[in-house]
Formats: structure tokens, C-alpha cells, sequence
């Protein structure tokens, strides 16, 4: 997805200056989607004030009544399922098969906090372990943040909003989001879905590069996806102001593979969990450390697999494409590195406008960026390694792995594993459910 900003504009008939267009364009033919309008940071505000009044009356509903506009704002979603998968695959470069996968997770979200939002916002009376002379009761409540801001990812535009969006509405919070300038135009549709229902109007976006700051410096509670580098601008600014942010940060998911493992399962498992969607998620498998022993065996495999996903004629539309031609930049760049420090490739390796092959590099090494930086593109970096001992102390260094999985026929090695990687989410055997595609509904 490549965007561009224009330049402000005097209208002639009202000397009043036009805001800046943010237009669109998308990644599978380069054609011009829309052209939207931005947000100056005193539109940002006047619009989180908006909300932060609107507010009274949608807590005044208490939960069922939020419930009820929740509901009525799926049959909305299900209602325009087709026009919402199509802009979204539209504008993120997704085939058909990941866009409705994307949907599907959303409204995943919204029915599980539909059916358990009251439960979540009554209070707790946790047990407390006290002196036996002591009398004490521990009583945990909520306490409502009245605007909060969702700062978004371009690479799961839809569901990544509606998980954080649908839990604060459901607490009775007004919602501002502030899409990725790269994807925006789903989520625009999607609040104005909202609004089109007659709910109250505590749903919104505001869109452009001057949008993010701006939300960050208006609302009471941050939530925000996307990296490391940016997630640290984000903490420090909400602490700057003393408001609570949670973070969800990218990191780089890993693989260890023993040398007891299925070696075919390992191979294809990896694969799709590192090149579905071109790797554009932090779940994806980013970095491979495989015992020696049967390390060139594996790297085969592996060049196989992922020679089988490249686009093949009659593939559906969008299959290999990624959404920003600047992070097929930084992947050409990663790779580039690699391979000057000394890395072997085995397949792939280069990538124009927003395609980039699926790639397999060998004998990668710690000094390689392509093993300390994020990559979010359809590159699989096998590393070589001595033992079980050096795999998992290598997959514990930063950046931290978000997923890891752990592939060995031995369920005590497997076992220990996923105490070793907590908080991360291990699979021993398998990969990561993100590349699962939900049951149709």
C-alpha cells in the first residue's frame, strides 16, 4: 500500500484552507482507491471532546444496553460482509481466502465480549491469604477510562481494531481510532457503519500523520499495536501525561527444531507459519534454530516447502502481495545485509513494488539485521546450533518472540520449553493458530 499526503489547498470560493488528502492506492495494481481528508491536531481534539461528551449517555446504558447496540452493530458487519472483505483486500494487497479470514476474527472478538462482557465488568473478591489475626477483604473494581484511543497496525487493519475497540465500548468508554495511514479506509467504513445503525455516536477514526500524536495527546487510555521503535514514542508520551497505555509490540517469533523431530512436519509446518500472508504479522515465524545434526537435511526440506508458495498462475488475486512497498524495502534490505555477512541463499531473495519472493536463507548469524530487527515479510532465517541449549538460549535473546514453537518427539523436552519461553505463546509441534482460518459463518 503506498500513500500519499498532499499539500494544503485554498478553496476559492471561501479562502478557507482544504486539510491535506491522504490517497490511497493499491498494492495489486497500483490503481487509486480513494482520497480521504486528515486530521490536524485540533481536529483530533475537537473530535475527542466530541466523544468525551457523547459518553454520559452511553455509560448511562449500562452494559446490556451497550450489548444491544454491539449487537445490532454485527448484524451491520454480517450485513456488509462482502463490501467490507473486498475494501479490506483491497487496500491491504490480501486475497480473497485472508481478507474473510480477517472478518471473521473481528467478529470473533465482538461475540465473544458480547456474551461475556457483563461477567468481565462485574467485581471480583479475590481470596487473600492475610495473618490469622488480620481481617481483610480484597474487592477489585473498574475504573473507566472515558475516551480511549486504538493506534493501529497496516497489517491486521480490521480485527486488530476491533479487539481493542468492542472490549472498551462494552466497558462504556468512547472509542477513537487512528488506522495506519497505509490501510485506513476499512475502518472508515466500519465507524461509519456504526454510525448508520443510529448508535451512539461514541465510534470514530480520524485519519493522517499528524492524527497519531494528537490522539495520543487527547484521550485517557492508549492502545496501541505496531513496533518497538514506535511503541517506545507511544509509553513515553502517555507517561508524559500520566494516562495508562498497553502496548502490543512486534517482535521476532521463533522455531527450534531438535534433531528427534518430523522433519517433514517441521519443514511445512514452519513454512506456513512463517510465509502465510507474506509474513506480514509478529506471529510469524521470523528465525529458525536447528541442531546441527540434521541441519542440512532440514534446510532441503525447508527450500521445498517454500518454493510451494510461490504465486502460481490462476492463484487468487492478491496471493503474495504485501501491503507496504516500504516494508518490501526493508525486507530487500534485511536480506541484502545477510548476504554481504556471509548468509547462504537457498531460494527467493528479491522482491519489486509490493511483491517479495518467499525467501530461505542459510547459515545466518546474530550479526545479521535479519535476525535483530523485525522483518514482517516472507523471509525464513535458518540458523545453525550446536544443542537444544544453545537454540533455546538463542531464542530468548531480543527482540522478544511473541510465538515460539518447539518441534522434538520428546514430550519432557517439549514440556520444559514452554516454561522456559513464558509469557510467550509456545507450541510444541505446532505453529501459531494465526495462520488457522476460522470456520465459516
Amino acid at each position: 500500500m503506498r500513500t500519499a499526503l498532499s499539500t494544503q489547498m485554498q478553496v476559492p470560493d471561501s479562502g478557507k484552507v482544504r486539510p491535506p488528502m491522504l490517497t490511497v492506492i493499491a498494492p495489486v495494481d497500483g490503481r487509486v482507491i480513494d482520497a480521504i481528508p486528515t486530521d490536524d491536531p485540533d481536529q483530533v481534539r475537537t473530535t475527542v471532546d466530541r466523544l468525551r461528551d457523547n459518553g454520559a449517555l452511553w455509560r448511562s446504558l449500562g452494559v446490556v444496553g451497550r450489548i444491544h447496540w454491539l449487537t445490532l452493530f454485527r448484524n451491520w458487519l454480517l450485513d456488509s460482509r462482502d463490501e467490507l472483505v473486498a475494501l479490506l483486500g483491497l487496500e491491504t494487497g490480501k486475497s480473497e481466502s485472508e481478507s474473510e479470514a480477517e472478518f471473521a476474527l473481528a467478529l470473533e472478538a465482538l461475540d465473544h465480549y458480547r456474551a461475556h462482557g457483563a461477567d468481565f465488568l462485574g467485581g471480583h473478591h479475590p481470596q487473600v491469604a492475610v495473618r490469622p489475626t488480620a481481617s481483610m477483604q480484597l474487592v477489585l473494581a473498574n475504573h473507566l477510562c472515558s475516551v480511549v484511543g486504538v493506534v493501529g497496525p497496516w497489517t491486521y487493519p480490521l480485527a486488530l481494531a476491533i479487539f481493542d475497540a468492542v472490549p472498551a465500548l462494552a466497558a462504556g468508554a468512547a472509542v477513537v481510532v487512528k488506522p495506519s495511514s497505509e490501510t485506513p479506509l476499512t475502518m472508515r467504513a466500519v465507524t461509519a457503519g456504526w454510525a448508520s445503525i443510529g448508535a451512539p455516536a461514541v465510534f470514530e477514526t480520524v485519519a493522517g500523520h499528524e492524527a497519531g500524536p494528537a490522539v495520543l495527546d487527547s484521550v485517557d487510555y492508549v492502545r496501541f499495536t505496531g513496533s518497538a521503535d514506535t511503541g517506545k514514542v507511544v509509553a513515553l508520551r502517555a507517561a508524559g501525561r500520566l494516562i495508562p497505555c498497553c502496548l502490543d509490540i512486534g517482535g521476532k517469533s521463533a522455531a527450534v527444531v531438535l534433531a528427534d523431530a518430523d522433519l517433514d512436519q517441521a519443514a511445512a509446518c514452519i513454512a506456513l507459519g512463517g510465509l502465510a500472508n507474506s509474513g506480514q504479522s509478529c506471529n510469524c515465524v521470523e528465525r529458525i534454530y536447528v541442531e546441527s545434526a540434521v541441519y542440512d537435511v532440514f534446510v532441503g526440506k525447508l527450500v521445498n516447502e517454500a518454493a510451494a508458495f510461490e504465486p502460481l498462475d490462476g492463484e487468487e488475486a492478491g496471493a503474495g502481495v504485501m501491503t507496504s512497498a516500504a516494508q518490501v524495502g526493508i525486507v530487500r534490505d534485511q536480506v541484502r545485509d545477510a548476504l554481504l555477512k556471509g548468509a547462504r541463499l537457498c531460494c527467493g531473495g528479491t522482491g519489486s513494488g509490493h511483491v517479495f519472493e518467499p525467501t530461505v536463507l542459510a547459515d545466518v548469524d546474530p550479526a545479521m539485521s535479519v535476525l535483530t530487527r523485525q522483518t514482517l515479510g516472507p523471509v525464513l532465517p535458518v540458523v545453525r546450533v550446536a544443542d537444544a541449549g544453545e537454540a533455546f538460549e538463542l531464542a530468548l535473546r531480543p527482540p522478544a518472540a511473541p510465538c515460539v514453537s518447539v518441534w522434538t518427539t520428546d514430550a519432557a523436552v517439549g514440556a520444559r520449553a514452554v516454561g522456559r519461553f513464558a509469557p510467550a505463546r509456545v507450541g510444541v509441534n505446532d505453529v501459531s493458530v494465526h495462520i488457522a482460518r476460522p470456520a465459516p459463518f
